[in-house]
């Protein structure tokens, strides 16, 4: 009777033990989580990026001019810039005169704005005295020649988000075969697994640090991109709107005569 008892029993012994066990191994894998965290608190960040090699001179070179080029373009790509709403005032005020347009003055209010959709308005002012198509087809070569100058701005911006990477594993490599090679140069056979574990942890540096850059630059590249296309597409309606209301209705109207 006493023996049945027992083995009933044993399976609540045997969870009683795994628990223990299991709380033991708890606590002391929170101690050297700790541990860990308290070294890693000891290394600055400067010293941590330093630890990353001559690689990092680049890399920190390139977050400087992604940083620099996103403050530009952040300045120079907006609509109220690039189209400028009180040009669309302006020309119908120049050009819906009752005494007659005034197409010399439109051209000096499109070149006094200095940007892409005044220049794009001139280009058609210039073929003021031709057919439609001649105007429209001059606007719109222009209007393509503004957005491809828009976005070869933005070139180095994807060309940081894709060098940056390669230069942080090119740094990462690097860090690899030097740590190799101490290992195997070290006649100390008791620390070479020390020894690698602190080399590959230096060689990683450089990736994360090349990762770091690319994916906020990649992101900001992708924003202006979508940006240019909203410009462009804001153009081509401006530009439909002006050839139709200046040009198409005018000869409309000088035909009906």
């Amino acid at each position: 009777m006493i023996a049945h008892r027992i083995r009933r029993y044993d399976w609540l012994f045997g969870l009683m033990l795994i628990a223990g066990f299991a709380a033991m191994a708890t606590s002391l894998a929170g101690q050297e989580v700790e541990a860990v965290r308290e070294t890693a608190r000891s290394d600055s960040l400067i010293s941590l990026l330093m630890k990353g090699g001559i690689v990092m001179i680049p890399l920190a070179l390139c977050s400087v001019i992604a940083v620099t080029i996103t403050m530009e373009r952040m300045v120079s790509v907006s609509f109220k810039g690039l189209l400028p709403a009180h040009l669309d005032k302006e020309m119908e005020d120049l050009l819906e005169k009752s005494t007659g347009a005034d197409v010399k003055g439109a051209m000096e209010s499109c070149e006094k704005s200095d940007s892409p959709l005044g220049r794009v308005y001139a280009a058609g002012l210039k073929r003021w005295e031709d057919d439609p198509k001649d105007a429209d087809q001059s606007m719109g070569e222009l209007a393509s020649l503004e957005i491809r100058r828009l976005r070869r701005s933005l070139r180095s911006i994807r060309l940081i988000a894709t060098l940056s990477p390669l230069l942080g594993l090119l740094g990462t490599v690097i860090g690899m075969i030097q740590s190799f090679q101490t290992v195997a140069l070290s006649s100390n056979s008791l620390n070479k697994a020390e020894m690698l574990s602190e080399g590959i942890y230096q060689a990683m540096v450089t990736t994360a640090a090349g990762l770091t850059i690319a994916i906020p630059t990649l992101a900001i590249f992708y924003f202006f991109n979508n940006k240019v296309d909203r410009i462009a597409d804001e153009m081509q309606h401006r530009g439909e709107h002006f050839i139709t209301r200046y040009f198409r209705n005018r000869f409309k109207l000088e035909y009906s005569k």
